[in-house]
């Protein structure tokens, strides 16, 4: 049942993320108006890198997919984010040094050592990519929202979508940058509003619902009876981490933004060890739902809708719907970063719109970013949830992450090849080859993909590189 406190609160928090929108991006800051909208006019602090960073990357399938993993599984999903550390630091040292102060997106540094086709033609495959990944987060966040109001998922999504579109508008990154921050804190608040609320459900303490989850193995980070495993989660997050967060315009834009490289390696490498604390902080959650249903009948839900059952059916009113202002921030932080990112690669990398002055550059901002919205919209509308929607989630990126990856080593790291249309065509079809190796014959864990496309793609361009001469002008 609706409670006119629980909606009170999520007005209050639409109307304070579009206040703060609109004061961020009243001023413009930077040397020119694409600069201001898409890198905040190299303005963004340290605490804003950072605060950013990990809103983005703690989608809903963060506030919903990763206690359904802890619930079905255990704590080995922090695996991820121990490799991510090594990942950081070598994003930090050597890859963000090739970017920063270079180029409106890290596509069009790239292209520096290439053409307009190569640009175009990676600025194409990362937008369908990133259109697919964050589609499926998007449904994951509407899941929840959908049940509270009790209204068509569909429509759930479009409403996200509509807010999230017109706080983006006001004010570009930099609104952009500072919601993020404050639906960062939100969420979070949510998360440890759980930690002390289920154990009062419950009836029991908090220890007592860890301990039992402990002894069931539910807490299990690191399996050492067998290091083999450990040592391919750890593995796998270092490459995956460094093309999501080392070539993924949605975060690069976190750092290029900054008005200062070391401050923005120093965000980088730190927020490692923030996702570490927020992961744990709901795998913790799963771990205490599992804990509760031992001793209460399961509602029959699937594992990713078992925290969204529990907050409709248990939260009293007034937390009920700060839980759903924590759904909906962990979605919009990372909707409205992805619509900026995708947008700015349509402006710079694919239509390549030359505007100068305020009124053309802003016309076309609306456009694009509405474009950009809209498709999101309607991958939502398609997602599927035949399986875990966080490893789904994570699955599609990994999809196409090693051969991005490949291309930007190729051109800026061994300046091997050049960024043209035929480099990236060879670069993604040997990565999607390995995929193809792994899904059905290699059978290793999803987070390989990275590394078998990243492998086939970088040899492909070597052999290119080395036997076939580029013809003279």
């Amino acid at each position: 049942m609706i409670e006119t406190l629980d909606i009170l609160i999520i007005l209050l928090y639409l109307c304070g993320i579009f206040t703060l929108a609109f004061l961020s991006g009243r001023k413009e800051t930077g040397k020119g108006l694409v600069e201001d909208q898409y890198l905040a006019g190299k303005s963004l602090t340290f605490w804003e890198s950072l605060g950013s960073i990990i809103a983005t990357e703690v989608s809903a399938l963060t506030f919903l997919g990763i206690p359904a993993f802890a619930f079905g599984k255990d704590y080995s999903f922090v695996q991820i984010y121990m490799g991510a550390i090594f990942g950081r630091i070598i994003i930090a040292r050597l890859m963000l040094p090739l970017v920063y102060d270079k180029g409106i997106t890290v596509y069009s540094v790239m292209a520096k050592m290439g053409n307009p086709g190569g640009q175009k033609a990676i600025a194409i495959f990362y937008s369908i990519n990133k259109f697919l990944a964050v589609g499926v987060r998007l449904f994951s966040g509407s899941i929840l929202v959908a049940q509270f109001f009790q209204v068509n998922i569909y429509l759930a999504v479009f409403l996200i979508c509509v807010v999230t579109f017109f706080y983006t508008l006001i004010g570009g990154l930099k609104a952009v940058v500072r919601t993020d921050m404050a639906q960062m804190l939100l969420f979070i608040f949510g998360g440890l509003m759980a930690h002390y609320l289920i154990p009062q459900v419950a009836n029991q303490t908090w220890s007592e619902l860890i301990s039992m989850a402990t002894l069931a193995g539910k807490t299990t980070i690191l399996d050492l009876s067998n290091p083999g495993l450990v040592l391919i989660g750890i593995a796998g997050g270092i490459l995956f981490d460094m093309a999501t967060h080392g070539v993924d315009q949605d975060f690069v834009q976190r750092l290029t933004g900054n008005s200062s490289i070391k401050s923005a390696q120093k965000a980088i490498f730190l927020s490692s060890f923030v996702s570490i604390a927020v992961g744990l902080l709901f795998l913790s959650i799963g771990a205490l739902l599992w804990a509760y249903y031992q001793s209460n009948a399961h509602p029959g839900v699937a594992d990713d809708q078992i925290f969204a059952y529990f907050i409709t059916n248990h939260f009293p009113a007034g937390i009920k719907g700060l839980m759903v202002a924590g759904v909906l921030a962990a979605t919009m932080s990372t909707l409205d970063s992805t619509i900026n990112a995708l947008s700015s690669t349509l402006y710079n990398d694919i239509l390549k719109h030359e505007a100068t002055q305020k009124e053309e550059i802003g016309k076309l901002y609306k456009k694009d970013t509405l474009l950009i919205t809209i498709g999101l919209m309607i991958i939502a509308f398609i997602a599927s949830s035949s399986e875990g929607l966080l490893v789904f989630g994570l699955k599609i990126t990994s999809w196409t992450a090693g051969s991005l990856l490949a291309v930007f080593f190729a051109t800026l790291v061994f300046k091997i090849a050049r960024l043209t249309a035929i480099n990236v065509i060879i670069a993604y079809a040997f990565g999607v080859l390995g995929v193809y190796l792994n899904t059905f014959h290699l059978n290793l864990n999803w987070n390989w993909n990275v590394y078998l496309g990243f492998g086939l793609a970088s040899l492909a361009l070597y052999i290119k590189a080395k036997f076939v001469k580029p013809k003279a002008p």
